[in-house]
């Protein structure tokens, strides 16, 4: 039996690789998130540069569909120096808009109170977040991409030979 590189095949081959991808970002996070150590902080709230943290609802780059854009700033120390930070979490400060009411409760939480834990990392300091870094969304990722290559490279050729075998004796 010679091996087709069939739709199968190539479907599968693009799963993955993006399957693969998808495993070196999470390795990543998880290292990076697995270093990252506590930090009091609190909101920079300058009067000069306005609120320290706020939201809008915008694009991100050409996508036409409107994303929830936090703008955050706060202060942190460690080891006797001072950093200033704009990230709210490993996955940026965008959101999509269904999880405005999400964002809003983000903020309302993180307002009620001037000190907020900060998680940065301890290589490079002046990276930081301020919720608390998870990679449990990557795994799922991760999981589905790996079963659509195994049924691209397991089934979908099969049903592809089938479909031509019925085409050839109907025709």
């Amino acid at each position: 039996m010679k091996m087709v590189l069939g739709p199968g095949k190539i479907l599968g081959s693009f799963f993955t690789i993006a399957a693969l991808i998808i495993a070196v970002t999470i390795v990543m996070r998880i290292q990076v998130s697995m270093r990252m150590q506590r930090a009091n902080g609190e909101l920079a709230d300058d009067s000069n540069a306005g609120k320290a943290i706020s939201y809008t609802i915008g694009h991100i780059g050409t996508s036409k569909g409107n994303t929830v854009n936090v703008k955050v700033r706060y202060r942190y120390n460690v080891q006797g120096k001072e950093y200033e930070g704009t990230i709210l979490s490993l996955n940026g400060n965008s959101y999509g808009t269904y999880s405005e009411e999400k964002v809003k409760k983000i903020i309302s939480d993180l307002s009620s109170s001037p000190q907020i834990t900060v998680w940065y990392d301890p290589k490079h300091p002046e990276f930081s977040v301020i919720i608390e870094p998870s990679v449990r969304k990557g795994w799922l990722w991760l999981a589905s991409l790996a079963l659509l290559a195994f049924s691209s490279f397991k089934y979908l050729d099969r049903v592809v030979i089938k479909l031509q075998s019925k085409n050839k004796a109907i025709g």
